[in-house]
Parts: structure tokens; sequence; C-alpha cells
């Protein structure tokens, strides 16, 4: 990509997920910022991820991910879910389990169950279509939902 496209990129703001997946051989979790609602009826949301993730298979494989909206105040909880072991994201992380098996941490502001529909190829991402199958609050106190914004505007995965 053009270093001055990135340079546009870079402005554009987006939210801060914890996007969930369980899996036979335990849950894993990643952080994800390309994540919108596409639809109202029925309700579904895109999600894009990197081809070469691990959670990318899993999600392919499982046919389920799990959106969890995370309040400004856990900024400092995600760099646990960027270590390389996945097993052991959710060592330290207060969780329970949604109505379809995925994990919802316990201080998310809410989460969204989705079953994935359909997927596109979008070049070195893919874009999974999830139609959302549960969801509600944990804590709906907490309005200010983690952003793109809390990294001095630029959040950029790594390759």
């Amino acid at each position: 990509m053009e270093k001055v496209w990135q340079d546009v990129f870079d402005r554009f703001t987006y939210g801060i997920y914890l996007v969930t997946i369980s899996t036979d051989e335990g849950p894993n979790g990643m952080i994800a910022s390309w994540l919108t609602q596409c639809s109202h009826e029925p309700p579904r949301l895109a999600l894009a991820i990197r081809k070469n993730r691990l959670s990318h298979a899993q999600i392919l494989e499982t046919k389920k991910f799990c959106v969890n909206v995370l309040p400004k105040d856990l900024a400092h909880t995600i760099k646990n879910f960027k270590i390389a072991e996945w097993k052991k994201k959710f060592n330290e992380a207060g969780h329970s389990l949604s109505p379809h098996g995925l994990p919802v941490l316990d201080k998310c502001i809410g989460y969204l169950d989705c079953l994935l529909e359909y997927t596109i190829d979008a070049g070195d991402h893919r874009l999974f279509i999830g139609a959302i199958a549960a969801g509600g609050m944990k804590n709906p106190g907490k309005t200010k939902a983690l952003s793109t914004l809390d990294y001095e505007g630029v959040y950029r995965g790594s390759a």
C-alpha cells in the first residue's frame, strides 16, 4: 500500500473489540477493529480478519464468533490477547460463556454471539458476515467504548 494512503487510513476511527472463539482445544480471543453492523433485519455484523491469523481458521472451522465491546478503561487488558501462546490468553481474564459457548469478558460493556453466514474474499483479509444469534449488556453503566482514538488515533495490526 502506498504510504500516503496509509496516512489517510490512519485518520479513520474504529472501535477496538475482542473477538472470541471456542474450539475443542480451548478458547481464543483476538483484538479486532475492522468490524461493523451491516444489517438491521436480519441483524448482522461484518468482521474483517487477516487470512494468516489463527482466529481466521478457527472461525472458518467453528462457524461462530463473539464480539465483546470493550470499555475504554480496559485498554491495558488488550495486551493479554496479543500473546503468541493463544491457549493462555484467558488465564487472567475473568469471563463466562455466552449462550453459544463463546467467551464473554466479565468487564465488557456487552457482547454479540454471531453465527457465520458467509465469507467474502477481501485481499489479504476475509470478510466474515455473522448473523447475531444472542447477546446482551454486561456492564451497561460503562458507556465509553475503547477505540482507535485511545491509541493516539492510530492502531495498526501487524502483518
